[in-house]
Formats: structure tokens, C-alpha cells, sequence
């Protein structure tokens, strides 16, 4: 496997971030719609919970790459972290607006928050994992 290929370990990790995300996230556009009765708040968190999903896993596919691609540093970290995330977010604003989601703010406030979050805790797991590799071949 060259170093930019995706392990099986990345892979399940995806999976399950993704459908984690698509179960909470849209059940979170259900409640958070569920004022404007049921035919307003199950598209809002079917469409929330399809983005999240896809998101999660193009997401997460980015902050790799961009890891990959960048020198080590506060540069990398930061564009790993938060560049990826920040564009996701805005075009998950953007469909909900076209699906006509009355609660965008209500809907993407958990997404927002748990996005930076996760983004800035996969960046340093990143930075961790590849420390370690660099450490275990200096051993080796």
C-alpha cells in the first residue's frame, strides 16, 4: 500500500463516523423542525442526515489528503482542522436553504459545533499517528 492509499482501518473508520453522523444529525433536524409538524421536519433531517453522512466521509477523505499533502506544522494542522470543514458546512447551508429547511441555524448548530470539534480532533490524531510512525522507524 503506497503512504496516500486508505488502510482498512481508515476505511472503517469512515463508515462508522459517517452513518454515526447521518443518525444523529438527522434525527437532531427532526426535533429541531418537528414545531413545523412532520412533513416540514422529515425531509429536514433526511436531507441533514443524507449530508452529514456524505459529508462525513468526503470530510474526513480531505482532512487525509490535506495532511498528506502539507508539511508538518501549525499550517497543516490548522488547514486540516478547519479548511475542509468550513467548505463543507457552507454547502450544507446552501442545500438546506434550497430544500427550503425553515430552521437552518436550529438544524446545522450541532453539525457546526461537533464539525469543528471532530475536524480539530482528527487533525491531531493525525499528527499523533504520524509522530508515532516517524518514531517507530527511527527505532526500527
Amino acid at each position: 500500500m503506497n503512504k496516500h492509499s486508505p488502510d482498512a482501518g481508515q476505511f472503517r473508520r469512515v463508515v462508522f463516523f459517517s452513518v454515526s453522523a447521518f443518525l444523529t444529525f438527522g434525527g437532531w433536524a427532526v426535533f429541531a423542525n418537528l414545531h413545523q409538524g412532520l412533513h416540514k421536519s422529515l425531509p429536514a433531517g433526511l436531507t441533514q442526515g443524507l449530508l452529514s453522512l456524505v459529508s462525513t466521509a468526503i470530510l474526513t477523505s480531505t482532512m487525509e489528503t490535506v495532511f498528506a499533502r502539507l508539511s508538518p506544522g501549525v499550517a497543516r494542522f490548522m488547514a486540516t482542522g478547519l479548511g475542509p470543514t468550513t467548505a463543507t458546512l457552507l454547502l450544507m447551508a446552501i442545500v438546506h436553504f434550497v430544500t427550503g429547511t425553515s430552521e437552518i441555524v436550529a438544524t446545522m448548530l450541532p453539525p457546526i459545533a461537533v464539525g469543528y470539534a471532530y475536524s480539530l480532533i482528527y487533525a491531531a490524531g493525525l499528527t499523533r499517528r504520524r509522530r508515532q510512525s516517524a518514531d517507530t522507524a527511527i527505532v526500527e
